[in-house]
């Protein structure tokens, strides 16, 4: 089976590490269940123009920290060894630096990032999804995840405080270890529509 991978907010706690680093950056000391919201400019008294500013120049420091959802990297490695192929499909986007820095975190945190299946600014993930092949996706941004349900991609919500509310008819994971068993059903289902 194809899996797809978000990363910020899926595989990676991005929403703690962005909240450090803005602390340090204006001087504050937000805390992050403060920050009920996917971004982070009322916390921190930010107009939506000069958020977008700061996170792009904040970024690539972002990316660097900040670690990994538990159980995530030994579920996708053990899902790996089980015959699936994992994508990371972000809409990061696709400049060097922030390539590199993504490439990096991977590969520190024991993710199975092979050197072929990053896919990086990927504004439509359900388009990269589709033309990969992609049989299950994880994802926990509200418009990923809007436009992945139209283009009917099977999708299952990673658990946040900004998603809670979102696509009530989805699966949703608060674990990374409950994903053997949805991989496990879902496998079982493509089966009985084969024979």
């Amino acid at each position: 089976m194809k899996i797809g991978i978000d990363i910020d907010g899926t595989i990676k706690d991005t929403h703690k590490a962005a909240v450090e680093v803005y602390n340090k950056e204006f001087g504050k000391q937000v805390h992050i269940d403060d920050v009920p919201d996917f971004y982070l400019d009322k916390p921190f008294g930010l107009t939506p123009q000069e958020g977008r500013k700061t996170w792009r120049r904040l970024e690539e420091k972002i990316y660097t920290l900040g670690l990994p959802l538990p159980h995530a990297p030994e579920v996708l490695n053990q899902l790996v060894r089980d015959g699936h192929e994992i994508y990371f499909i972000t809409a990061r986007p696709g400049m060097e630096k922030i390539r590199r820095v993504t490439k990096l975190w991977l590969k520190k945190h024991s993710f199975p990032y092979n050197g072929n299946n990053l896919y990086m600014n990927s504004i439509n993930k359900a388009k990269v999804a589709k033309k990969i092949g992609i049989d299950l996706f994880f994802e926990d941004a509200e418009e990923h995840l809007n436009k992945l349900v139209s283009g009917n991609v099977p999708t299952v919500i990673v658990d946040a405080c900004y998603n809670r509310d979102l696509h009530p008819d989805l699966l949703r994971i608060t674990d990374w270890r409950e994903v053997y068993e949805i991989v496990e059903k879902l496998q079982e289902l493509k089966k009985s529509r084969i024979y």
